[in-house]
């Protein structure tokens, strides 16, 4: 195919000297703009800039008695990248807030009263994230952390009084358990964990001296005890730094009041009738021992029952001292008993209830003690096997749940009032298909603490999807208890996607619904079956209104034995009479394939800014490819590139054989990984006509650990690493290429430097090629201004390449005006070098 190399191969292929200079004139003003040194930001078309606009779904948490929805916006997992992150025995947190990285975060909150429609949106919270947003008993509080980039603090919004406040000055501690504070039962007030050692990495940011001073940095091979191993002194310091707390009560009426102590806890519990306080804390001493299972299962960890003072009342744990292999024979021989599973009875005011066992019997016992803890504990219950906890409903129904081992859970309903009689096992999720789920609806009880929704001492609700051929359908069922009966109550019914959010009246026939469809935008509903009425509670606007009548399907094509699939677009526009028109193929990263995908033809389509799309509205033809396999351990080298090379040649055939593509008007763009599989195919094959390549790997060299550590890292396996650069082939590159990167980049081999390299390469080499950096970008382009920017850059590298230039007729006679004889040459002199 014909290849065009910017703008001098477009003049000089135009024929005789006089229509050359012509044109040149004409085509250097036509592109000025787009040659000339950037003078700030630049922007796109307007159908374009639509991209910029997130489609992000408030998460909806209905209150306890059903009368409000919190409206929480802002939940961007790829953002969370952005957040100072350590990991210490695998517990991955932020060490100036304390709280860990895997919490989903919101930048705002709003509340919909459900029945009136009514919108509060509360105006004095601060800026910061907002996590573990959760609803007081009474329905009249939200309380929730607030995380700044110094820490996190507990605070409160009033709704009765539309009002928001700071519970105390104190920062919070979540860095041992998810989750540093809970609601008292009677919505007084709340119980949290405060941190007691400020990070040292807390310091303020000191202002840069205006001299120029030198920058150093040293890494140091530390040979100290314990620094060989994964979890050595040194972070065993730090973990005890960040482990160290103290509870508080915080009312909502008074002043804050310490709780005992400062200890290591680890997990914590208030009794439902807010008097006492089940409390664990972490055995330091075993620390050096401790693995991640270990802290996650308590292993180590002494539970007590505290007052509200702080005051112990009652030990119900603490964990044996493992003796040593020399100590064996001299002790006398004993079966060591364990004791897990810790829960307070949710039917009574302050009634603990645990498993115990002796270590290496296969059945446990259920035992109980109640305030004011004097008494020695009684047997509660027998069970058949390892109890992983208890569902309380109400003083007729409770479910205990059964831990058979590889993550299957058997369930037994039983009353609390007589737990040893008539249990009975039931199927709740025995009947499962692969792709399917199913969960209990939970609500309060009238003491204020989480239960599941019972109704008439037997009834069940659940909501849940049923994967049928490949396609996911959302319903909610009543599940008799004592028959082990499923009742259809409702289900979704296309051409929508509508899921239960929660129930929120007794009998089940009323509840909120996320609803969308593949045009419209997910929003929230009310549904009353027992009326049959229908109330939207959101309006959320389509995001990309100039894509709305923009043709879209699934395309699928076959190459080397594997399927690859797209979205393709097509322009309003488009007519086959009129011929063909420029298409641009997009890649994107093949996703991980999690079993919570959710797959349905009903669901609203969802675009970005950082794929192909947008360029449908200039007229093109987009192929956003979903599944191509970008480098890896598995897949590199010779087996990578013939991949590749199939893949893209049954695409570009396919779409010219359709009578879509010009198959000299076909243009190939990545991001990342992606990027890499942009240059390589431009290096292998010919059949594009230019490429763009943002934030790529180019150079294998500059990631040694791209295939692994040690055997698979540079210094072991230099050949690999060169093999797989794609800046080696880039004098095979006989296209344009565009490159874009964010100069902030520290992802994990693709620093800013790649794109510099390879533009320096292909420069040297006099390729065409455009390199845009956007400075305050990192991997993934977040600034508007500058994605935007980026818009407008690929916008116009498109169009200098896919429309066409006016044709100018070759004409052998030149008129007399424009003749003139060529200057004879000069004699060329040689000259002495200097360097003898």
């Amino acid at each position: 195919m014909r290849i065009r190399l910017g703008f001098s191969e477009v003049i000089n292929s135009t024929g005789p000297f006089l229509f050359t200079t012509a044109l040149c004139v004409f085509v250097l003003s036509l592109f000025q703009s787009f040659n000339a040194k950037a003078t700030g930001y630049k922007q796109p078309s307007e159908a374009i800039a639509e991209f910029v606009n997130e489609y992000n779904v408030p998460d909806a948490l209905v209150s306890p008695k059903g009368r409000w929805m919190a409206l929480l916006e802002g939940n961007d997992s790829e953002k969370t990248g952005a957040l100072h992150t350590k990991n210490l025995l695998a517990i991955a947190f932020n060490p100036l807030s304390s709280m860990q990285i895997n919490i989903p975060r919101y930048t705002s909150v709003s509340f919909k009263h459900i029945d009136t429609g009514a919108v509060i949106r509360p105006k004095a919270i601060p800026e910061g994230n907002i996590l573990h947003p959760t609803w007081s008993a009474n329905d009249r509080y939200m309380a929730f952390v607030l995380e700044t980039k110094q820490a996190a603090h507990l605070w409160v919004y009033d709704l009765k009084q539309k009002k928001s406040r700071i519970l105390s000055q104190f920062p919070l501690n979540g860095f041992t358990m998810n989750k540093p504070f809970e609601w008292l039962a009677d919505s007084s007030g709340l119980i949290a964990n405060i941190r007691v050692n400020n990070p040292t990495s807390n310091q303020r940011h000191k202002p840069e001296a205006s001299v120029q001073q030198p920058l150093v940095i040293s890494a140091t091979a530390s040979l100290a005890k314990g620094a060989s191993s994964e979890f050595g002194s040194v972070q065993q310091d730090e973990f005890k730094r960040f482990a160290f707390g103290q509870l508080y009560k915080l009312p909502l009426q008074g002043r804050a009041v310490g709780i005992g102590q400062p200890a290591y806890f680890s997990d914590f519990s208030a009794s439902p009738d807010a008097t006492n306080i089940l409390v664990a804390m972490m055995d330091m001493s075993q620390l050096p021992d401790m693995q991640k299972a270990d802290f996650d299962r308590q292993r180590y960890s002494v539970w007590q029952i505290w007052g509200m003072r702080g005051i112990p009342l009652y030990e119900v744990y603490r964990p044996q001292e493992v003796l040593q292999i020399a100590n064996v024979l001299s002790e006398p021989f004993s079966q060591p008993v364990v004791k897990r599973a810790f829960q307070w009875r949710a039917d009574k005011g302050a009634t603990l209830v645990w498993a115990e066992s002796s270590d290496g019997e296969e059945n446990e016992s259920l035992y109980s003690i109640s305030a004011p803890f004097k008494r020695e504990p009684r047997l509660y219950a027998e069970t058949p096997g390892r109890v992983s906890h208890i569902l309380w409903g109400d003083s007729q129904l409770a479910i205990l749940v059964m831990n058979q081992g590889n993550g299957k859970m058997t369930y037994y309903a039983f009353s609390p009032l007589t737990p040893d009689r008539s249990r009975v096992p039931l199927n709740l999720f025995d009947d499962l298909s692969a792709g399917s789920s199913r969960e209990l609806i939970h609500t309060k009880n009238d003491l204020g603490v989480d239960v599941v929704k019972v109704a008439g001492g037997r009834y069940l609700f659940l909501k849940g999807i049923k994967r049928e051929n490949g396609v996911d359908t959302p319903y909610l069922s009543r599940f008799d208890a004592r028959g082990n009966l499923f009742t259809s109550i409702w289900q979704s019914s296309a051409p929508y996607f509508e899921q239960v959010i929660d129930v929120i009246s007794d009998d089940g026939m009323r509840f909120v619904t996320q609803k969308q469809s593949k045009s419209n935008p997910a929003n929230y509903f009310s549904r009353n079956l027992t009326f049959d009425t229908v109330e939207q509670l959101t309006r959320n606007r389509h995001p990309y209104p100039s894509m709305q009548a923009i043709s879209k399907e699934e395309m699928s094509f076959k190459a080397g034995g594997h399927t690859i699939k797209g979205d393709f677009y097509l322009p309003n526009s488009f007519d086959p009479s009129n011929g063909r028109i420029p298409v641009l193929i997009w890649l994107n990263m093949q996703q991980k394939k999690t079993s919570k995908g959710v797959k349905s033809p009903y669901l609203f389509s969802q675009l970005n800014a950082l794929n192909g799309a947008a360029y449908v509205h200039e007229g093109y033809a987009v192929l956003n490819i979903r599944n191509l396999q970008t480098l890896d351990q598995q897949m590199h080298g010779e087996e990578l590139s013939k991949y590749l090379q199939d893949s893209a040649q049954a695409i570009v055939s396919t779409l010219i054989a359709q009578g879509i593509a010009d198959k000299n008007k076909i243009a190939l763009g990545g991001h990342g990984l992606a990027a890499t599989n942009v240059v390589k195919l431009l290096a292998e094959t010919d059949l594009f006509v230019t490429g763009i390549a943002r934030s790529g790997t180019y150079n294998l060299t500059l990631a040694p650990f791209m295939f692994g550590q040690g055997e698979e890292s540079l210094w072991a396996n230099q050949s690999k690493y060169i093999e797989n650069s794609v800046i080696f082939k880039a004098n095979d590159v006989n296209t344009s290429l565009l490159l874009v990167h964010g100069y902030q980049d520290r992802g994990n081999g693709s620093y800013p430097i790649q794109s510099e390299r390879l533009f320096s390469a292909m420069n040297d080499m006099g390729k065409s090629v455009r390199l845009v950096m956007l400075p305050n970008s990192g991997h993934m382009y977040s600034e508007q201004e500058e994605v935007l920017h980026m818009l407008y850059e690929q916008s116009q590298w498109l169009k200098l390449h896919f429309e066409s230039l006016p044709e100018i007729e070759v004409s052998d006679t030149i008129p007399e005006i424009f003749r003139f004889e060529l200057p004879a040459p000069q004699e060329q002199v040689e000259y002495s070098s200097p360097w003898g």
